[in-house]
């Protein structure tokens, strides 16, 4: 398995794993919410039957059902329709019912924590028998009625207890369901803060995992990226220097000829060749170790007329099967910046758009002044830059990848210095790219 398809599994080990513990996490959590939704509903249930079983309140429901007897005496008297029963039960019960509502708001401020908490009581059904006779008042499939508290129907409605009494008398018997309920939708967030901790605590431990895995993946990515570009840098490094090295054996071994020097202008030759071969080599150790050193070297920075200094660049260049194309603002502009440092930038840039443009192309740079920096830009003809390299484009060693078939040579650091040059000038470096249609390097120097 390569290491890639190895990188791949333990993404996937892990997305497993993360579901797997956010799908317990939430079913411990539901539970927990469950169980202490379950201890504060019993907690209030207990709390409030305490409250209604007090020798006041059982007072005041006998009341109650003594006006119920009452009522009921009176529709069997009169022969009322069950409408007015109801009506009329209404009415009897409004004074017994008030006297309940105020008596048990008044104990529930009392107690901590049951100050929102609403309760009522109704009949659910009432049945009565004479004389062998029964006859439903009020079915179970009816509406209630509600002789105590205001009437609610919400999700968060708790059901106390349902009553069943029988009221007997001498020939007459009442059957009275009785249903005593509660909401608590005020209260709902108390269950939340009972399990605060635990929910913080399950939240906190699957965000800390997935940001611990995040930073392992991370931190592989990193290191696989750099042995990447240590083993390039080592292949690119070989490579150029096994070119001039196997240049320079031969020539030594040429010179070592006595044919060779005995002739003059032919022993020449070979040592000016000796010394560009040299001048090879040497080039590639500077870049390295520029590219070690530049970030500790501080550049002094002085006043600069960048107007003429381009022009002096540019008519000191000369580009090899290229052509250089220069278009500067002629307002002549001074600078704080360092002169060699900036043109170590622009021989960057031009080399490069020289070595990745086909020969005879023109280059193009171009420079003019904003109202808060000061522009110079260089465009090439070359194939562009396509959009998923350019963010790593100044890496240090980075080189687009060409299936292993660089044929371009180079080490990958010429970007990585322009860009560590211009940040030591307070100055931005940045590209513009389109796959085939070339490249340009924009610096942006303040003023």
């Amino acid at each position: 398995m390569n290491k890639n398809h190895t990188t791949r599994a333990l993404l996937i080990a892990c997305v497993i794993i993360v579901c797997t513990l956010s799908f317990i996490q939430y079913y411990l959590v539901r539970n927990t919410y469950r169980l202490t939704r379950d201890n504060f509903y019993k907690e209030v249930k207990e709390g409030i039957l305490m409250i209604t079983n007090t020798p006041a309140m059982i007072s005041v429901e006998e009341q109650t059902r003594a006006e119920l007897r009452k009522t009921v005496i009176q529709y069997i008297t009169n022969g009322m329709s069950k409408p007015a029963f109801i009506k009329l039960l209404k009415s009897n019960t409004q004074e017994s019912g008030h006297k309940f509502s105020v008596y048990l708001k008044k104990m529930l401020d009392k107690k901590t924590g049951f100050e929102d908490i609403v309760y009522k009581s109704q009949f659910d059904e009432i049945i009565f028998e004479t004389d062998g006779k029964s006859d439903t008042l009020l079915a179970a499939s009816a509406k209630p009625i509600v002789f105590s508290a205001d009437d609610f129907h919400t999700a968060h409605t708790i059901i106390l207890n349902k009553d069943v009494t029988l009221s007997t008398g001498d020939d007459l018997r009442i059957l009275i369901r009785q249903s005593n309920l509660m909401d608590i939708s005020k209260r709902e967030n108390e269950v939340i803060k009972r399990m605060g901790g635990v929910l913080f605590l399950a939240i906190g431990l699957i965000v800390a995992v997935i940001i611990l895995l995040y930073l392992v993946f991370s931190a592989m990515i990193r290191q696989k990226r750099l042995a990447e570009m240590k083993t390039d840098f080592a292949n690119n490094i070989t490579h150029e220097l096994k070119t001039p090295l196997s240049s320079v054996s031969i020539i030594l071994k040429s010179i070592l000829l006595k044919e060779v020097q005995e002739k003059p202008p032919l022993l020449n030759d070979l040592l000016q060749s000796l010394n560009r071969q040299h001048g090879k080599i040497r080039q590639l150790v500077d870049s390295v170790l520029d590219s070690a050193m530049i970030t500790a070297i501080k550049v002094e920075q002085k006043e600069l007329e960048i107007t003429g200094f381009l022009h002096e660049y540019v008519n000191d260049l000369a580009i090899a099967n290229h052509e250089l194309i220069a278009e500067i603002e002629t307002k002549p502009q001074t600078l704080l910046t360092n002169a060699v440092t900036l043109e170590k930038i622009l021989n960057i840039l031009v080399d490069n758009a020289a070595k990745y443009s086909e020969e005879g192309m023109w280059i193009h740079l171009t420079a003019f002044q904003t109202q808060t920096h000061y522009h110079i830009e260089i465009t090439d003809q070359g194939s562009g830059i396509p959009l998923q390299y350019q963010q790593h484009i100044f890496d240090k060693f980075y080189r687009i990848p060409e299936e292993n078939k660089h044929t371009v040579k180079g080490l990958g650091l010429g970007l990585y210095l322009a860009k560590q040059a211009a940040l030591q000038l307070g100055a931005e470096l940045t590209l513009k790219s389109k796959s085939g249609k070339g490249s340009t390097f924009l610096i942006r120097l303040p003023i």
